[in-house]
C-alpha cells in the first residue's frame, strides 16, 4: 500500500501546534479587563479593589492598574469619598450606537409617543441581552401619575413581561438555544412549563401578566418583529396600573399597544 495515499493521524506535534496557536492569540490584559467589567456588571453594590480581586480570582496588585485604566476611560467609576467601584453605562451607550439599535429607536419613538398621548400610559422598548432584557427607549405617561422604568434597566427574561414576549415570538431554534443559557443560570428551571407558557403567549399574540417585579402592576407587552430576523427584535411594553385619573381597562390599552408595535414592525422591516 502506498503510504502517501492516506492522511496520517494527528501526532503529538500537531496537538502542540494547536496549543501554540491558541496561546499566540490570547490577550491576558484584555481578558483581565473583561473579567473585571463582567464581574462588576453583575454586582448590585459597589465593590472595593479587594472584593473585585477576589471576584475575578486575582490579587489587588494584579488588577490595580487595570482598574485605574478602566476608571480613566469611564467604563467604571469610583464612588466619591470612597474606595469602591461600580460599572458605568458607557458600554451600554456604545451598544446603543450600533446602527441597528439607533434605527429601531428612531423608528419606535414617534409611535411610542402617540401611544402615550392616546392612552395616558407610559411605555418602554426592551431588547434581549443574554438572558436579560434591557430597556433602550421609554416614553413617560402624559398624566400626572404614571409608572415608568429608566433606560438601561435590566432584569432576567423570565421575570418580566418584556422577556416573555421576546422569548415567545423568537424562532423555535433561537428559543431552544436560549434554553441552554437559562439552564446554565438556573439548573432547576422548569423549561417544559416555560415552553407551555410561551406557546400560550404566542397564540394570544401578546403578553398580559402580573409583573414579576412590582406588585399591583400588570405587564402588557407586544412584539416588534422583523421579517429578516424571523421573529421578535424588541418588546413594546406598558406597565399597566389602573388609576382613577385614567380609568381605561387593560384590553383597551393592549389594543393601542398592539397597533403601535405593529406600526413599528412595519417601518423597521422597510428600513
Amino acid at each position: 500500500m502506498n503510504g502517501t495515499d492516506i492522511d496520517p493521524p494527528d501526532t503529538p506535534a500537531d496537538t502542540s501546534d494547536a496549543a501554540d496557536r491558541e496561546r499566540r492569540y490570547s490577550a491576558p490584559a484584555l481578558e483581565k479587563g473583561l473579567d473585571i467589567l463582567e464581574f462588576l456588571s453583575e454586582c448590585r453594590d459597589p465593590l472595593s479593589l479587594q472584593q473585585i480581586g477576589d471576584g475575578v480570582g486575582r490579587t489587588k496588585g494584579e488588577i490595580f492598574r487595570m482598574v485605574s485604566v478602566l476608571a480613566q476611560r469611564g467604563y467604571i467609576e469610583r464612588l466619591e469619598g470612597d474606595d469602591r467601584f461600580r460599572v458605568t453605562d458607557r458600554l451600554f451607550r456604545l451598544g446603543m450606537n450600533r446602527p441597528v439599535n439607533r434605527s429601531l429607536i428612531e423608528i419606535a419613538l414617534p409611535f411610542m409617543n402617540a401611544f402615550a398621548e392616546t392612552t395616558g400610559y407610559s411605555c418602554h422598548l426592551a431588547v434581549m441581552s443574554g438572558t436579560q432584557i434591557v430597556v433602550v427607549a421609554r416614553v413617560e405617561s402624559t398624566s400626572h401619575i404614571g409608572f415608568t422604568v429608566r433606560i438601561g434597566y435590566r432584569q432576567p427574561l423570565i421575570l418580566t413581561g418584556s422577556g416573555h414576549c421576546l422569548m415567545a415570538f423568537m424562532s423555535a431554534r433561537r428559543r431552544h438555544g436560549l434554553y441552554d443559557e437559562l439552564r446554565r443560570d438556573d439548573p432547576w428551571i422548569d423549561l417544559d412549563a416555560l415552553d407551555r407558557t410561551l406557546d400560550a403567549i404566542r397564540a394570544a399574540g401578546h403578553v398580559a401578566r402580573p409583573s414579576g417585579i412590582t406588585e399591583a402592576v400588570v405587564d402588557l407587552s407586544c412584539p416588534v418583529t422583523d421579517r429578516r430576523e424571523g421573529g421578535a427584535v424588541a418588546a413594546l411594553t406598558c406597565p399597566y396600573l389602573r388609576t382613577r385619573q385614567v380609568p381605561k381597562g387593560p384590553d383597551e390599552i393592549l389594543a393601542s399597544l398592539d397597533e403601535a408595535a405593529r406600526r413599528i414592525s412595519e417601518n423597521f422591516s422597510l428600513d
